[in-house]
């Protein structure tokens, strides 16, 4: 019950730092509003719906705790890259990319099929590797927390060495941004370091992100969110011809 308590808590922390007054009109509040609860509950729905793994009493020590959270958060940071790399991915990712707006609302928004996506995977990685379940679960519910509150336009800078080390509302929202100097930049969850080890860094501009969203949007409400994506990719693999050559589209870059 403490992921629907976290989902109660982000639906009305959102509700308060994105008001309707903050949008052109109510319509087009209601809609990013509507849309982001109900695709958030779903993919909520599924997440508690799937076997959880045991946590239990563990012996654990802050240098293992340590381990596990950056080893964690590694695993993001690559799980993150290709689900913006693979187009089959993307037709997932794309949804919670999708409002034009960057707030809590945004971070409200995540794909109800994202069980097929490298995320699904990445702690099975990590527990298979022996890493405790209970780490590997509290490692997830700090980068899930702290996803969640960089999506702001409210926070500008941070301090030089917190930018520097970890992701921050700045960085992400370059990450969000549809400008080819923003697009497949700042994958890192709760670090950026991964970011500038592997080049993938930007700083956000003086002046800001001047957009946000997709490159081709989608259509207007929850279902257009999830299924635009999917009809593209699927109409592009319907038209090219051979197994091989269809296989390769759906593993290529997305086309955006």
């Amino acid at each position: 019950m403490l992921a629907v308590a976290a989902f109660a808590l982000a639906v009305v922390l959102a509700l308060v730092e994105a008001p309707a007054r903050s949008y052109p009109s109510h319509a087009e509040w209601r809609d990013e509003a509507r849309t982001s609860f109900v695709l958030g509950l779903i993919a909520l729905a599924i997440d508690m719906a799937l076997p959880q793994p045991i946590t239990g009493d563990i012996e654990t020590t802050i240098l293992l705790a340590a381990f596990v959270f950056v080893a964690d958060d590694f695993l993001y940071y690559l799980s993150h890259r290709l689900a913006h790399g693979v187009a089959f991915f993307w037709a997932s990712h794309a949804v919670h990319h999708s409002p034009r707006r960057y707030n809590f609302l945004t971070g409200l928004r995540q794909p109800p099929t994202w069980i097929l996506t490298p995320a699904a995977i990445a702690p099975l990685v990590l527990l298979s590797l022996g890493a405790p379940a209970a780490l590997v679960a509290a490692s997830a519910g700090v980068r899930g927390v702290h996803h969640f509150l960089i999506h702001s336009e409210y926070v500008r800078r941070l301090p030089r060495w917190i930018e520097f080390v970890f992701n921050t509302p700045s960085h992400h929202r370059v990450h969000h941004g549809v400008s080819a100097a923003c697009i497949d930049r700042n994958f890192g969850g709760v670090l950026i370091i991964w970011d500038r080890l592997f080049a993938t860094f930007s700083a956000e501009p003086e002046d800001g992100v001047a957009c946000y969203g997709l490159v081709h949007p989608t259509g207007a409400g929850a279902w257009r969110t999830m299924i635009d994506p999917w009809r593209v990719l699927l109409r592009r693999v319907a038209a090219t011809p051979g197994a091989g050559r269809k296989l390769a589209l759906m593993l290529a870059p997305p086309h955006r």
